[in-house]
């Protein structure tokens, strides 16, 4: 009886311990915290809700190679300039077990655009949804949207009911059932969150057991818990950490285009900023490409628009010429042949390239006479600070989310958002025009004439796009190198 019982447990320890090793959880270190994983509330635009909400959600449709492919829905159609309609998914189930309607999708829509702040901003022209079956959805704005359908690529769809059970409340404490590939087992913000694939995916069951999302906060401990084999891809990684992950054959690291930029804005509201020639002068003193060529010879590439090359939209420029000589010929035009003072702000989140990026433009303004005080500080008061138009100059990075131009320049540089200062009619009438038009052809004229007019007013130095730097064991291949840096892990397998 005891030699049976003693085998009985051996074989338990020995199937527990193949189980534990045959286990396939893929382990992520993300470059930030998750802090939340509400899909429609305030958070709903940070980076790291986003990439969280890919693996538990689905969206309507999503673009593949800049062209819409259905997700939840099968068809969509514009049916006049302000309708849309879209056919819903036959067999789809959410991790609840409900069954996926157009209530879902009606409720998910009127819940993001109730919202306060994060995505709710695409969905201001939002008249009305209407679900006339349960696989139709009808979708009114109040005007036209020339990127409609890729604000609705960022939508994630959850149930009526757990929206209603939700009863108006948003952020780190809401849990809301997805349909997608993996649902949530636990979750502590800004620690771990743990996922479980979903047997019963409508694209498939996933070819993991499901995904442990881990935070280290140091860039350096997350590159060692890759390199000991503890975590099994990390994203974000600087230029300076790249080559040490190239070295070893048990990692995989790739570098694609992304959606991340660096800009230099000036207040184009504030003393010497609202003269273009004093900008211009400005960009025109920079070696632009010696600096990018010293800070990101790995992950950047010499900026051509205000927007990377991977946005709708994108249309390059010539690059300024480094001409100190010029610069101080435009400033002595606009009244300052002795240059003046100022203060460059930045955030501390932005990483090391920016601090480095502000000390090397504040060297080269030096050599015409603009003496320039770098300034970094708390990403909140920094950002309040920016909000506030209380400062001289700022540096920064931006990503464009939508993969279009409108989220980006349309909304920081039209001049009702007095987000820089900056204000040309000529200019909000052509973002206006293209915020509205649903021919793609014809934005995509648009914005390349009001590209030219910020590249040719310079609202900001735009120094570099940058890449994104995924790194991975290399036993781990399907993951989907976004170049929002927002990753799909729902084709992963793990060898």
């Amino acid at each position: 009886m005891r030699k049976g019982l003693l085998a009985f447990l051996a074989a338990a320890a020995l199937a527990a311990s193949t189980s534990l090793t045959d286990a396939k959880t893929l382990r992520v270190s993300a470059p930030a915290p998750i802090n939340d994983i509400d899909p429609h509330g305030s958070n709903s635009v940070v980076r790291d809700t986003i990439m969280a909400g890919r693996q538990i959600y689905d969206p309507l449709l999503e673009f593949k190679d800049g062209e819409p492919v259905g997700r939840l829905a099968t068809e969509w159609q514009q049916v006049d300039d302000k309708t849309w309609r879209f056919t819903l998914r036959d067999g789809v189930a959410f991790h609840d077990g409900t069954s996926l309607d157009a209530a879902d999708v009606k409720a998910s829509i009127e819940r993001l655009a109730k919202a306060k702040g994060g995505l709710a901003r695409l969905w201001t022209q939002l008249d009305s949804v209407d679900a006339p079956d349960a696989k139709t959805v009808i979708v009114k704005l109040k005007e036209s949207v020339g990127p409609f359908l890729r604000n609705v690529a960022l939508l994630q769809i959850a149930p009526s009911e757990a929206i209603a059970a939700a009863n108006g409340e948003y952020g780190a404490a809401v849990r809301l059932p997805g349909t997608g590939a993996f649902s949530i087992e636990s979750f502590e913000p800004g620690q771990t969150l743990t996922l479980k694939a979903n047997p019963n995916y409508w694209g498939g069951a996933p070819k993991i057991d499901g995904i442990s999302f881990k935070t280290i906060p140091e860039l350096t401990g997350r590159v060692t818990a890759l390199l000991n084999d503890e975590i099994d891809v990390t994203w974000g990684v600087p230029d300076d950490q790249i080559p040490s992950l190239q070295s070893n054959s048990d990692v995989t690291v790739s570098i694609v285009p992304s959606v991340l930029y660096y800009y230099n804005w000036f207040n184009s509201s504030r003393g010497p900023f609202k003269d273009a020639r004093v900008r211009q002068a400005l960009w025109h003193a920079v070696d632009v490409k010696q600096v990018v060529g010293d800070l990101l010879p790995l992950t950047g590439s010499i900026g051509k628009a205000p927007i990377a090359e991977t946005v709708f939209g994108y249309a390059p420029q010539e690059p300024y010429s480094y001409d100190p000589e010029l610069a101080k010929k435009l400033l002595a035009e606009a009244g300052y042949p002795q240059g003046f003072s100022a203060e460059l702000k930045y955030s501390q989140n932005f990483g090391a390239s920016v601090d480095q990026m502000a000390l090397a433009f504040v060297s080269y303004w030096d050599k015409i006479g603009v003496k320039v005080t770098p300034l970094q500080q708390e990403h909140a008061v920094w950002t309040a600070a920016l909000r506030d138009l209380d400062w001289d100059m700022v540096l920064a990075t931006n990503p464009s989310y939508t993969e279009d131009a409108d989220y980006t320049i349309g909304r920081l540089y039209l001049g009702e958002n007095k987000e820089n200062g900056y204000a040309n009619p000529d200019l909000d009438k052509l973002l206006l025009e293209a915020r509205r038009d649903s021919d793609q052809a014809k934005r995509k004229e648009l914005y390349a004439k009001a590209i030219k007019i910020i590249w040719d007013d310079a609202v900001g130095i735009f120094p570099s796009e940058a890449k994104a730097v995924y790194a991975h064991r290399a036993n781990v291949t399907g993951i989907q190198l976004a170049p929002t840096m927002a990753p799909r892990f729902r084709d992963v397998e793990i060898k």
